[in-house]
């Protein structure tokens, strides 16, 4: 026991040996740092961060512009940071004592931004705009068409409610939500003209965009009064203006593929739907003969507390209809296909120091992924500016034409939407009946809806 104590004792007494070694040593690496921190006029400035480079190391100046900082040695960099300020980074180098003037960040506070009438100063700004520069989002707008659906994703806020009409001019902007029960459309300002109608902005061809602005707060109610209550779109257009001295010609094309499969619901098959109506039938206690007894033959035990179904067949015809054989029809898959998109648009542009003029003209045909619709537009645009007299009196001409043809979703004489019907109606209605013609409910066990196809066919 006595011997391993005093080994223990050896043992500690050298550990307190390196430890009063070593420690020095640390200590000796580090540097404390004090000063001041005055802004250009000399005035003290309270509160500046003050940081060791790639450290959490800091502190922050008190009430007279003092500060105090121990670092990791000479070749630490203090970092210095205060909100209007411009950020600073200086080496200690050695030093122990660094006085530190900032200058005040004044960079962007001079550019102007435009809004509504007039444009003001981006320091004096204090209400919520959004620019939206058209080169980030000319593909999207050529792809589908519509400039509206291209600002989805790029204004915080902005929703796009969208209709699925290949046009897509039923489709609106929400700035600000749903306010009221009324109109919620914001308004357009195209080129200093005010409209409510969505349609107008959804018309336009996406090459003569230059700019969207968006007013998201109430302070655009102080420049365009109550029908701004729902936020503005300030859009501009191209004019030529930038082509001074030469004449530029710029023709875009695109082309996409549309498909409702990734988004289609996984139906029953006509025999898998008659073992779901036996089923509930018979949890409900009633004879399946009784309610489908027209569609489809149940073979099945007729034991209601311990049901057992043999087997299911459908019915050979529609109703008893000799005309309509039964079928097992995709509805989904009868009502869609696969559509596309074709945008071209051209635009001429040129000018002097004086005058310049744009020309554009875009077409568009979306042929829709619900049978038998179709969306096709042509756009033409002339815009044009000239100065005379110095500058001192200016005239020009914004001028658009839109030609539209649009062949939409139709409802059934019941009121009932095609696209639902493509998930309702039952799969044992064939498509066409035997002498081909299209198919319907006939008889009893059916609804009264119509053949979506059919209903679409006629509204062409």
């Amino acid at each position: 026991m006595v011997k391993q104590f005093k080994f223990r004792n050896v043992i500690q007494g050298i550990l307190i040996v390196l430890c009063v070694m070593i420690t020095p040593a640390a200590f000796a690496q580090q540097v404390s740092v004090s000063g001041t921190v005055n802004d250009a006029a000399g005035m003290a400035l309270p509160g500046v961060t003050i940081v060791e480079k790639g450290t959490t190391n800091g502190t922050i100046t008190d009430i007279d512009g003092v500060y105090e900082i121990t670092v990791s040695g000479a070749d630490a960099v203090l970092q210095i940071s205060f909100i209007g300020m411009k950020s600073q980074e200086i080496v200690v180098g050695g030093q122990t004592t660094i006085n530190i003037s900032m200058e005040d960040e004044t960079i962007g506070l001079a550019e102007v931004v435009a809004v509504g009438y007039s444009v003001q100063k981006k320091a004096d700004l204090t209400g919520a705009v959004e620019v939206v520069q058209m080169d980030a989002i000319e593909n999207v707008s050529l792809s589908s068409g519509n400039p509206m659906q291209a600002l989805q994703g790029h204004v915080p806020g902005l929703y796009i409610e969208k209709t699925g009409t290949p046009s897509a001019t039923s489709s609106r902007i929400l700035i600000r939500g749903v306010n009221t029960l009324g109109d919620n459309n914001p308004l357009y300002i195209i080129d200093g003209v005010p409209t409510k109608r969505p349609e107008v902005f959804q018309g336009l061809s996406a090459g003569s965009i230059v700019s969207v602005q968006v007013l998201k707060d109430a302070s655009a109610s102080s420049i365009y009064g109550a029908r701004a209550s729902n936020g503005v779109v300030i859009v501009t257009t191209k004019n030529g203006s930038d082509r001074k001295g030469e004449v530029k010609v710029q023709f875009n094309s695109n082309f996409s593929v549309q498909s409702e499969k990734p988004q289609r619901y996984d139906m029953l098959n006509a025999v898998d739907r008659g073992r779901a109506l036996w089923q509930a039938s018979v949890n409900d206690g009633i004879d399946p003969t009784s309610g489908y007894g027209e569609i489809y033959n149940f073979d099945w035990n007729g034991d209601y507390n311990n049901p057992v179904l043999n087997g299911v067949t459908v019915q050979p015809y529609v109703g008893g209809d000799m005309n309509m054989p039964a079928g097992d029809t995709d509805w989904q898959d009868a009502t869609y296909e696969t559509g596309f998109v074709i945008s071209n648009d051209l635009t001429v542009s040129g000018g002097t120091e004086k005058s310049s003029v744009l020309m554009n003209v875009g077409y568009i045909k979306n042929t829709g992924m619900l049978k038998y619709t179709n969306y096709d537009r042509v756009t033409a645009r002339i815009n044009g500016q000239t100065s005379m007299l110095d500058d001192k009196v200016k005239f020009g001409i914004n001028t658009q034409v839109v030609s539209s043809n649009e062949t939409l979703e139709t409802p059934d004489l019941g009121s009932s939407p095609t696209p639902g019907l493509a998930i309702t109606l039952a799969p044992t209605i064939p498509l066409y009946d035997s002498n081909g013609n299209y198919g319907g409910p006939l008889g009893s066990g059916y609804s009264d809806r119509n053949n979506p196809v059919m209903m679409q066919d006629i509204n062409r």
